[in-house]
């Protein structure tokens, strides 16, 4: 359960922001709008000016970044030089969490990533992205947040649909934000941003 009341101003843009949900959630909206000025105050890389924001019951608006239990996906948010396969799992051993081969080779399957023994930085675009959706998972977090993560995938859709259910089946929230109102059908709720303000669809 994610609870988020805040309020950020960043020179003539108010961000106003008041939700509850779990699950999967969707937030749709022009650039602009506000969508990742939201997804960077629940990571703790923008602090609010006022509100809160609650993680499954827990206070998480001042703890730091690495306490928050909560992972940022970017199109931009691998490491190049790190080898595929040890990507894969370096978050989670960074949190201290034992992944197994299985697991690993699962979610990677599941999710079409290649099965190459290539440096992340070397890979197409749309597998980028896939290794660093594929890392959030395997690292367990609460939450997930995906910043147009989706957008260099090919069969975007059907990946959607994939990575929903995996953070259904390993109870992860998800936040994700795209400009593209067609993603927001996988949801299990879809919010509109417009000018720093969320309207809810269903």
């Amino acid at each position: 359960m994610i609870e988020v009341y805040v309020k950020k101003k960043l020179q003539a843009f108010l961000l106003n922001v008041n939700f509850s949900e779990k699950g999967i959630i969707a937030i749709t909206g022009k650039n602009g709008s506000g969508k990742s000025t939201l997804l960077n105050v629940i990571a703790g890389i923008l602090k609010p000016d006022e509100g809160y924001i609650r993680l499954n019951d827990i206070d998480i608006t001042n703890l730091p970044i690495n306490k928050r239990n909560v992972i940022l996906v970017t199109p931009d948010s691998y490491i190049p030089t790190l080898d595929l396969k040890k990507h894969l799992t370096w978050g989670a051993k960074l949190r201290g969490r034992k992944v197994n081969d299985k697991e690993v080779m699962e979610v990677a399957k599941l999710l079409g990533v290649p099965n190459e023994n290539k440096k992340v930085g070397n890979l197409s675009l749309g597998n980028r992205e896939k290794v660093s959706l594929a890392t959030a998972i395997l690292t367990k977090p609460n939450l997930i947040l995906v910043d147009e993560g989706f957008s260099n995938i090919s069969e975007k859709e059907y990946f959607i649909n994939i990575y929903t259910d995996l953070c259904k089946k390993n109870q992860i929230d998800l936040i994700y934000v795209t400009q593209d109102t067609e993603d927001a059908k996988f949801s299990d709720h879809h919010y509109v941003m417009n000018n720093g303000s969320l309207h809810k669809v269903f």
